[in-house]
């Protein structure tokens, strides 16, 4: 389009590829954060299920300002 060359499908993998590695270099601490709430509440003797919920709430808060939402 425009002069440029279409990517071919093996071109857009990879930039796809690159992406996601990418992505989860940014994302791997919050995820290990909330595995460690989740550990830390367990220990202290909540339920599975508050546990899931509060784990879940704060990943998700946790997601939306990481991405500046």
């Amino acid at each position: 389009m425009f002069g440029r060359k279409t990517p071919t499908v093996e071109e857009q993998r990879e930039a796809l590829s690159l992406v996601l590695l990418e992505a989860r270099e940014h994302l791997e601490p919050i995820l290990d954060a909330a595995d460690g709430l989740k550990a830390d509440l367990l220990a202290r003797g909540r339920s599975p299920a508050v546990v899931d919920h509060i784990a879940g709430t704060w990943l998700a808060s946790a997601l939306k300002a990481a991405v500046g939402g």
